[in-house]
């Protein structure tokens, strides 16, 4: 049996919350499958589908990482192509870059688990990074539909985000799409 697995930052409850009630503004006026709240995240690595066997190594890759990372607020909706619409930080790599040129944590830890993963040797895809919140998947509109109208909603303020090995199967459910392991304390 197999499942698809990803490292990413969740958002603090109030967060996915409102996450949650944008994306489900956005289905009522675009169409498509709004992400519960429970399902919203950054995804910071997809490691893709493995056998489930290796959930253990997987989810024993975040040991050591913070599980608590600082605030990064949402301030920007976007869209990839046709139907699938995001909410994501001002920098498509999370905070902007320091003066020093080093990358913001949010990058820094994707390298990190990224580095883990070649250690490991379990492939993964190198895209490069692009934080984003996956609202919604399947809109009946494409690109060129106004997101003005949902800025209203922004900015989206997680107090914290907690890192995590994510995991879809076959138990996916549009109320529970994906499972949780949080990385220790």
């Amino acid at each position: 049996m197999k499942a698809r697995y990803f490292y990413a930052l969740r958002p603090d409850a109030d967060a996915a919350r409102q996450l949650g009630a944008l994306a489900a503004r956005l289905a009522a006026s675009l169409g498509g499958r709004p992400l519960s709240a429970g399902d919203v995240h950054l995804t910071l690595v997809f490691v893709g589908e493995r056998p489930v066997d290796d959930e253990a190594t997987l989810a024993s890759l975040l040991d050591g990482l913070a599980p608590r990372w600082p605030e990064m607020p949402l301030t920007r909706l976007g869209t990839f192509g046709r139907g699938l619409f995001w909410a994501g930080p001002a920098s498509p790599r999370g905070t902007p870059e320091g003066d020093s040129g080093t990358l913001a944590w949010p990058a820094q830890l994707a390298e990190r688990l990224q580095q883990r993963l070649r250690d490991t040797g379990i492939a993964f895809d190198e895209r490069a990074l692009h934080l984003h919140a996956t609202l919604v998947r399947g809109a009946r509109r494409d690109a060129r539909s106004p997101l003005a109208p949902f800025a209203d909603a922004l900015p989206i303020e997680s107090g914290s985000w907690t890192l995590a090995l994510g995991c879809s199967d076959a138990g996916s459910t549009p109320l529970r799409r994906y499972r949780w392991r949080d990385a220790p304390r």
